[in-house]
């Protein structure tokens, strides 16, 4: 009985995980209420998240801010751009005929819009490229790791309609699904990326050490 409430127990690491992603919820909405900051916020969680992934201390909130400081200007012109093209797209889908040849283009422009979106900020936080890098490399491994794409679509989907049903559910939501999803991600990125699991990595790429025509070859 002892063990289970052990420090190294499984009720204390499941307890502490719940309470992270309790925390990462909590700080997500608070630097998200300005919208535009959405991608800043989303960014930092899945540092946060796939940091923990990899077995490496750290502080939550620290680390949090950290990158949402790191990633700001970058997130927040993705974040821009996509309320941009979303907009641009379901005002089309609203005016545009039925017959008209336009209107299913518009569901496939949709469909690649949401494909770099799920990758594009978990890519951010993990790795060193210029805008267009950015939204290139996400377009990539988004086509190439179409399972996952859609697996990660499905599971926001489903923990949407389940906040709908029990909103109490919101406070672990995002927190939730992008630990969820960043066990995807990272496995994902280990493939281009070994040493991705390093503080040595994190360093050099704070430090813009790493060549982004490489990352682009890789993905």
């Amino acid at each position: 009985m002892n063990k289970i409430f052990n420090i190294d127990g499984k009720l204390y690491k499941y307890g502490s995980l719940l309470w992270d992603i309790i925390v990462l919820t909590l700080l997500w909405t608070i630097t998200s209420l300005p919208v535009i900051t959405v991608g800043a916020a989303t960014t930092a969680v899945y540092y946060v998240t796939t940091r923990q992934l990899s077995n490496r201390e750290g502080y939550v909130s620290k680390d949090f801010f950290r990158s949402f400081k790191e990633n700001f200007l970058q997130a927040t012109g993705v974040t821009i751009l996509f309320i941009v093209v979303y907009g641009v797209i379901i005002f089309n889908i609203i005016t545009l005929e039925g017959d008209s040849l336009f209107f299913p283009i518009q569901f496939v422009l949709l469909a690649v819009a949401t494909s770099i979106l799920i990758f594009v900020f978990p890519v951010l936080s993990r790795m060193r490229l210029s805008f267009r890098g950015l939204l290139g490399t996400s377009f990539s491994l988004a086509i190439r790791h179409f399972p996952t794409t859609l697996t990660c679509f499905v599971l926001l989907i489903a923990i949407a309609l389940l906040v709908m049903w029990m909103p109490i559910l919101f406070v672990i939501c995002v927190g939730c699904y992008c630990w969820l999803t960043s066990l995807m991600f990272m496995r994902v990125f280990r493939k281009y990326i070994p040493e991705m699991d390093t503080d040595i990595y994190d360093e050099m790429k704070r430090n813009g050490a790493f060549d982004e025509e490489k990352s682009q070859e890789d993905s």
